[in-house]
């Protein structure tokens, strides 16, 4: 789940090193997600009114995996963790993984010695995250 979407040229301004922009782009879009989330939050977007719209559910009739990942995710940020786990637990461990991206990615700026081990960290987490979700489906799926 490294999500990067702060456009290339505008990291490129601030790091001339590829490898440097990837970890900035990281670090950047996490701090967003974070900020846009609790802001939301903050502001009475209520998690429980987000209406679901899914159209793997809508065609096969079973909810995707990612199903319940956003209200979770919101669930989180208003500090209703038992509500988070209910709608999917995948979105705590989401969340957490968003959370811990910004001091790897920030320890992989200052310290370029240590790139390759928060790049390999990076991919297994992401490979965490999505066994998570197939493991959070398939429990859904059986009940």
């Amino acid at each position: 789940m490294d999500l990067a979407i702060i456009p290339r040229f505008i990291t490129k301004k601030f790091f001339p090193d590829e490898t440097n922009q990837i970890h900035a782009n990281i670090l950047f879009t996490s701090i967003l997600v974070i900020v846009a989330i609790v802001f939301w939050q903050n502001n009475h977007v209520y998690w429980s009114a987000i209406p679901h719209l899914c159209i793997f559910q809508k065609i096969l009739n079973v909810p995707c995996p990612g199903c319940g990942v956003t209200r979770s995710v919101f669930a989180i940020a208003g500090g209703d963790v038992s509500s988070a786990w209910k709608f999917n637990p995948a979105g705590l461990f989401l969340f957490i993984y968003f959370l811990a991206q910004i001091p790897l990615r920030i320890t992989a700026l200052k310290f370029n010695t240590l790139e390759a081990h928060i790049s390999h960290i990076g991919r297994i987490g992401n490979k965490c995250i999505i066994s998570i979700l197939f493991l959070a489906w398939m429990l859904k799926l059986t009940q």
